[in-house]
């Protein structure tokens, strides 16, 4: 076209630097550019923007800052480009940077950006820093949406930071933006793993009065929270609550497991094995198959068990707590200590910690078999851990322990029980 005296104007460079950019011919979107100078034609905003898009697109987001500091007007899709794509790297500073500059000069981020930056602002905690932003853009009339609303409360739930997290909750709900199950359940969830038990509560029973139906996750989560927490009268109530409703358990054993779990936390055994029996009404398998394992364990048939434990597990069963506590006490007692350690571990994995005579058979079955740098081992962990021991663990080994040059380490590990 211009070899044959053709002048295209600034509408033509466009629809070529648009053309150029949706083929990530970024190069040569860089020699339109200086063909445009020659020719002293300006590049316009939009012309800019669509390379900053396509480098940030591949990202080359410094090389998109560099062309960002020869434009002579920017725009807030200018802002909103580089912003985002900051965020996308999670660079922070960055980010904080040109969301400054794009407000000192009367610029607001759409709803999609100024989110993005929320999140990660929230990613990395700085929870003041996101209440002060949210504020800010709300101030120079941003209006964030239902869905940055929840995705905000939601990463505040996962902080643990909940009470941010119901205080977003709440103007959220003055601004029209109504929350669903989802939101309340990842505040719940928070509630639950900060220990903030009657907050969790005030929580369930909020859903009720805004008239937002529980499902089988608040029911979980809250029963999980309350009967780890040592709330069984209360975890009971909830699990009474559900049985009731209309979605119930929908089949599933997790509520059922988290109230035997916290039975046994409090060494209520009997009526653990008491409430996995009541169990079997509604989980005959279930329930079946693990009272088979601690009647295997108990006759002392522990191959059997051993075998049995490995059938369940390929059919894709989950134990219980009481099924881990059994095999753990028929492996140490039939000399599998390896086997013993291994369920232990997988038993605190599955968020199930072990009680005191438990380690104590573990640490009996090593000092049988003189492996005393192996029980020392397992003290320490199960200190850091956060699990307590008894005296009980210490009188199977000491006698091994002294006259070995260790026994002031043992002293140490047993005052931080």
């Amino acid at each position: 076209m211009m070899a044959s005296g053709v002048e295209g104007d600034e509408y033509t460079f466009r629809i070529l630097m648009k053309g150029l950019c949706l083929t990530n011919r970024i190069g040569d979107g860089f020699k339109l550019l200086q063909v445009m100078k020659s020719r002293e034609i300006i590049p316009n905003t939009v012309i800019y923007n669509t390379l900053l898009h396509a480098l940030c697109r591949n990202g080359k987001v410094g090389r998109a800052r560099s062309l960002m500091n020869e434009m002579e007007e920017l725009n807030d899709v200018t802002f909103n480009i580089l912003i985002s794509a900051y965020c996308k790297e999670e660079n922070l500073v960055q980010a904080l940077v040109l969301l400054e500059k794009c407000l000192n000069l009367g610029f607001v981020p759409d709803v999609v950006t100024g989110t993005k930056e929320l999140e990660v602002l929230c990613n990395v905690g700085c929870v003041t820093e996101t209440v002060d932003i949210l504020n800010r853009l709300e101030s120079k009339g941003s209006v964030l949406d239902v869905v940055a609303y929840k995705t905000l409360v939601k990463r505040f739930g996962r902080l643990g930071k909940v009470k941010v997290g119901h205080c977003l909750l709440k103007e959220m709900e003055r601004k029209g933006c109504l929350p669903n199950v989802d939101t309340y359940n990842i505040l719940v969830s928070g509630c639950c793993e900060s220990e903030m038990l009657d907050l969790a509560l005030d929580l369930f029973n909020e859903m009720k009065t805004d008239g937002i139906n529980w499902n089988f996750v608040t029911y979980d989560t809250l029963i999980k929270g309350l009967c780890s927490g040592g709330r069984m009268e209360d975890g009971f109530k909830i699990v009474e609550i559900m049985e009731e409703s209309k979605e119930g358990s929908r089949g599933r054993l997790s509520p059922y497991d988290s109230v035997l779990y916290g039975l046994y936390k409090e060494n209520q055994l009997d009526e653990a094995l008491a409430f996995m029996t009541q169990m079997g009404k509604l989980f005959p398998r279930a329930v079946g198959r693990s009272l088979r394992i601690l009647s295997l364990c108990e006759e002392g048939a522990i191959e059997d068990a051993k075998k049995f434990f490995g059938q369940i597990l390929g059919e894709g069963g989950v134990p219980n707590v009481l099924v881990y506590d059994h095999l753990i006490h028929g492996f140490c007692e039939g000399g599998y200590m390896r086997e013993a350690f291994e369920l232990m571990n997988e038993m605190v994995g599955c968020g199930y910690y072990p009680l005191a005579p438990t380690f104590n058979a573990l640490i009996s079955g090593f000092c049988r078999q003189g492996m005393v740098t192996s029980a020392l081992k397992l003290i320490d962990d199960m200190v850091v851990r956060g699990c307590k021991l008894d005296i009980g663990s210490i009188i199977p080994w000491l006698m091994l322990c002294v006259g070995r040059g260790i026994f002031k380490r043992l002293l140490g590990s047993f005052h931080k029980c």
